[in-house]
Order: C-alpha cells, then structure tokens, then sequence
C-alpha cells in the first residue's frame, strides 16, 4: 500500500468517530435531539487542555498531551464504549482496546508510535496521561444539566455501580451531573487545578 493510500485508509477509519454517539449519554437517557459523538468528545478534550494550558502554563508536553487525546478514543472505530454500566473489567476494557488500536493503525509508519503513546495514557503513570485521563467527561455531564437534558432519576440508576460509594456519593449530589462529578472527584484529588475547576464547574446554575 503506498503512502497516500494509507493516510486514506487512515483517515476514513477514522472519521467513523464523528458519527458514533457516546455510549454514555445514550445508557442515561439525554433528552436532546442531537448527542454528542466521540469525535465532538475529543475535540472537547483538546479545547479544554489548551484552555488550561493557557492559564496555567501547565509543566507538561503540549504536543503529546495533545496527540494522546487526539488519538485516545480510536479503539471505539472497531468495539463499543464501555461504560461503567457495561459488565466488563478495566484489565479487559483496555485488552480489547490494544487489539482494536492495533488493527486501526497497524499500516501507517507511526503504528507503533501511537500504540505506545496509547499504552501509556492506558497505564496512567506520566504527568501527561495523568492529566489526560482526568478531562473533560464531567463537564459535558454539567452542560446536560444546565439545558434541562439530564434527569436526576436517570443518573441515579448509576448508584448501584458505584460499591462502597454509593451512599457518599448519593448523599453529596444534587442534580444529576453530581453523580458524576462526586463518584470522580478522587481522581481530582491531590491536584489542585483539577480540583478548583470541577468545584467551580459544580457551582454553575
């Protein structure tokens, strides 16, 4: 396959993402007309990275911060998003995921590239999947609520899966994005910008 046949190949696989509506809203039943789809997510990730990164001057590598979450979802090309509703470890989310990124890029140059920087946001032990991993999800979650698409009732239904947090978690949330954001805010925690914006996220009316 010669080079430019690859980057189509590539780049159809791809542009899949900006059809596939997020698992997530559709298991909690957001009344809107229109979801939002994986590639609308990504590019929610990298705004929301560059926003902080101007604000903060974060001491991180911009670049792979964002190729990492440019490229975080291409698993969801060929499996499902699993969501915490799904019956399904993490360990076998992310075997799956391996398998399907590998078939996604495996004629392009960089195939092992991307799959190391992918096993690296997976792992979450760098600064920068760190940081990746911790974005944006809750925010969108708050964007529902705020236009009335979100039902408390609706989120609740998460409770069961949350184990010994459910009752903490219940009790603090108000709304349905406070699910959210409360069975979260542990991996918020021990950093002080993640922590201040999702506080601040929260208070919005």
């Amino acid at each position: 396959m010669n080079k430019n046949k690859k980057v189509i190949a590539f780049y159809m696989q791809a542009l899949k993402l900006k059809e596939k509506i997020r698992t997530g809203w559709i298991e909690v039943n957001i009344k809107k007309e229109r979801l939002e789809s994986v590639a609308e997510h990504i590019y929610g990730c990298l705004i929301l990275a560059i926003a902080l990164n101007s604000e903060y001057k974060l001491n991180l590598d911009m670049y792979k911060v964002l190729k990492m979450l440019t490229l975080h979802e291409l698993e969801e090309i060929l499996m499902k998003d699993f969501t915490i509703r799904a019956n399904i470890t993490p360990e076998e989310k992310i075997q799956k995921g391996k398998k399907c990124v590998h078939e996604v890029v495996k004629d392009v140059m960089e195939a092992g590239e991307i799959e190391a920087l992918l096993d690296e946001f997976n792992e979450r032990k760098t600064k920068e999947a760190l940081f990746c991993y911790k974005i944006e999800c809750d925010f969108q979650a708050k964007l529902y609520d705020l236009e009335g698409a979100f039902s408390y009732e609706e989120a609740k239904k998460d409770l069961e899966f949350f184990g010994d947090r459910k009752d903490e978690v219940e009790e603090k949330s108000r709304c349905a994005s406070d699910i959210w954001i409360e069975y979260d805010k542990p991996k918020f925690s021990r950093d002080v910008i993640f922590e201040s914006l999702i506080n601040e996220i929260q208070k919005l009316k």
